[in-house]
């Protein structure tokens, strides 16, 4: 999370603050069994949204509509959603 304006959504039962715009990305990922770990609106990230999952979220990424899907070293996946929109399905 970088520090600009946030919105602030419910994750495993606390309130945590996220990049402003990501709220509801991140709340429909969480919903769709997608563990969520960071997220970036894009300002630093070549503009492009980013959220960062736990290991082994690959596949439910793409099934949830994300085309931009890379593993790290670590095994925790970033997901990028291109033009700061997403074509994820509402949950």
């Amino acid at each position: 999370m970088c520090e600009r304006e946030y919105d602030y959504i419910w994750i495993d039962n606390e309130l945590e603050a996220v990049d402003r715009g990501l709220g509801i990305l991140i709340f429909q990922l969480n919903s769709a069994g997608i563990k969520t770990i960071g997220s970036c609106s894009g300002h630093s990230n070549n503009g492009y949204p980013s959220v960062l999952c736990a290991p082994g979220m690959e596949e439910k990424l793409r099934e949830f509509g994300c085309k931009i899907v890379t593993t790290r070293k670590d095994e925790k996946v970033i997901a990028y959603f291109p033009c700061r929109c997403f074509s994820g399905r509402i949950v």
